[in-house]
């Protein structure tokens, strides 16, 4: 924790005199705060996780991104803590007078088919599932879209329609796969990536495609390519649907497990809400190959009672969780949850029950909490 504070104190300054110079606003777009607590041999453990961005923006013609990562797998075992550096964005709008934006970044750049670059560039509310991040995935894979363009490159998007956004990568992958059966590891630590991308934001529909590829220097190609399209009815119902494939070894053979799939009916209204989630997990995700994810289902279902814009909202979700490929494996979760917002911030807290796992009794049990930015 002691490094952020160094970094955060070095980085103001140049925040400071920009703002003066230029009559720029500092502002932190995205900050999340979450704790996992559960019981495992015995022990009581807590899992936390801190994400912070730092936005410098001056007007429409520019804006610095700055990204921390803070992690703990055990709160109790301070060795076991991580500050990690994640994003750094910077990104000059109206190019020469033309309607271009170009962005230089370093690090997990932008998430594609995650839908949340609607709400930064569009300014509408969030169309993102929330089963996502680490309120569902505490240990493992965090699942948030389809692919992220990591690494060191450019990005450049066309901003002259008002509805539609293309857009076009190129970069420089540095994903550590050590340990891995990912797609790189034969093949030294250079790697070179390119995506196309495209937003289309209409007043009741929002689609968002890529399709792209990475290469190695023997030329070995992994492809990937996804799609995301938002429906929205005057009724109160919404579908979302996340597809696509976000790794394939070009000459291999193609097969089910390398889909990416979650689909997503929502019900909203006056008073209260039901949401229901189905999501295949692919066995590679961001060029890292993981077996223990191969064939896994997980079926979401959550009610919730509280007017969409309600300060406070409270429920019941279950979880089941499956893999085809080995019918035993099952797991149910049953957890009460409630949510209330304040001052820009949105409050969680959730108890997870684990009903088929009731020895001992005591890891049936879990609980989070968390605390985010909300528009």
């Amino acid at each position: 924790m002691r490094k952020l504070i160094y970094m955060f104190l070095i980085f103001l300054p140049a925040l400071n005199g920009a703002a003066i110079l230029g009559a720029a606003e500092f502002t932190i777009p995205r900050m999340e705060m979450a704790t996992w607590g559960k019981v495992e041999s015995g022990d009581f453990i807590l899992s936390s996780a801190i994400q912070a961005d730092l936005s410098l923006s001056g007007g429409y013609k520019y804006g610095m991104l700055l990204g921390f990562n803070f992690e703990t797998p055990d709160i109790m075992t301070t060795r076991a803590s991580s500050l990690s550096f994640r994003i750094a964005k910077a990104s000059a709008r109206d190019l020469f007078g033309k309607p271009l934006e170009l962005s230089f970044f370093i690090g997990d750049g932008d998430d594609f088919c995650s839908g949340d670059e609607f709400s930064t560039r569009f300014g509408i509310v969030p169309i993102e599932t929330e089963y996502q991040g680490f309120s569902y995935f505490p240990d493992g894979i965090r699942y948030d879209g389809i692919h992220s363009a990591m690494g060191t490159g450019f990005s450049l998007a066309l901003t002259k329609w008002e509805h539609i956004v293309p857009m076009i990568y190129l970069y420089e992958d540095f994903i550590d796969t050590s340990g891995t059966t990912g797609f790189f590891d034969n093949d030294g630590k250079a790697h070179y990536s390119g995506d196309l991308r495209v937003l289309i934001n209409l007043e009741r529909v929002k689609i968002e495609a890529f399709s792209g590829l990475s290469l190695t220097k023997s030329s070995k190609a992994n492809v990937r390519a996804g799609l995301l399209a938002d429906f929205i009815t005057e009724s109160g119902m919404e579908f979302l649907f996340q597809g696509g494939i976000p790794g394939w070894d070009a000459g291999t053979s193609l097969k089910i497990d390398h889909f990416f799939f979650l689909m997503e009916p929502r019900l909203r209204f006056a008073k209260y809400g039901f949401i229901m989630t189905f999501f295949y997990h692919p066995v590679e995700y961001l060029h890292i190959k993981t077996d223990e994810e191969r064939g896994k289902v997980d079926i979401n279902a959550k009610f919730y009672l509280g007017k969409p814009d309600a300060i406070f909202k409270a429920g019941l979700e279950s979880t089941f969780g499956m893999k085809v490929t080995k019918m035993d494996d099952l797991a149910l979760w049953v957890s009460p949850f409630a949510t209330f917002s304040s001052g820009g911030l949105l409050w969680d807290t959730k108890i997870r029950i684990n009903v088929l796992d009731t020895d001992p009794p005591a890891e049936m049990f879990g609980f989070f909490f968390g605390v985010r930015t909300s528009f």
